[in-house]
């Protein structure tokens, strides 16, 4: 039982701790500031791919850290499809860091981490029969909170590998429109910018219309 336990704890120890350390460094305040972490990809050289990769695992693994900055910076810097690429691997290598961790250290302890409550709201969510649909749905939506999804899946009986696909195939949409809109900014293309923001408002608005209509047909008074 205690060599059950114990890489676990060590697991979870060692978060902390790296944690910690990147907030007393001032680590996690420059990549959380959106000017601080343009320049600090740009000063990376020919480092700043694996730069801006890690930026992206981090802000999955540490939910603090704005998901957006750093998308919004990897597209100003790196432009439209490296800037995709490089966000792409870094949120793929987070969110299957989160599905791992999940696994290895168990719900009670995840019921610990991140509330009973929130694991149940999703846990009811991924219920039905149609649990893929629905968590595909879930990593499409803005305002979800993706990183603690990404746990509930590992508690689920779902493939790491199906989660990959589906969680990457989900998050590819909001991610491309965040890095266009850096990408855009950077060259002064303030109508592409503009075009990208309201398309994505359009396509958000439009879900919840069509779910708020769906639920009052399906509820009537």
């Amino acid at each position: 039982m205690g060599r059950k336990w114990l890489f676990p704890v060590c697991l979870i120890a060692l978060l902390v701790i790296g944690g910690g350390l990147l907030w007393h460094t001032g680590v996690l305040h420059r990549i959380s500031n959106q000017d601080h972490l343009v320049a600090l990809l740009r000063a990376g050289g020919w480092t700043g791919a694996l730069l801006c990769i890690a930026v992206q695992f981090l802000q999955v693994v540490i939910a603090v850290i704005p998901g957006e900055v750093a998308s919004l910076a990897a597209g100003y810097v790196f432009g439209s499809w490296r800037g995709f690429l490089y966000s792409a691997i870094g949120i793929t290598l987070g969110s299957t860091f989160n599905f791992w961790f999940a696994r290895v250290v168990g719900r009670p302890t995840l019921e610990r981490l991140i509330g009973r409550d929130r694991l149940t709201r999703i846990d009811r969510a991924l219920a039905s029969a149609r649990s893929r649909s629905a968590m595909f749905l879930l990593f499409l939506l803005p305002g979800v909170p993706k990183d603690f999804l990404c746990y509930a899946a590992g508690l689920s009986g779902m493939g790491i590998l199906e989660f990959v696909v589906l969680s990457g195939l989900a998050r590819s949409p909001a991610l491309l429109a965040s890095v266009l809109i850096g990408a855009g900014v950077s060259r002064g293309d303030y109508r592409s910018v503009l075009a990208i923001a309201l398309l994505t408002l359009l396509a958000i608005g439009g879900y919840y219309w069509y779910q708020r209509r769906n639920s009052g047909a399906s509820h009537p008074v």
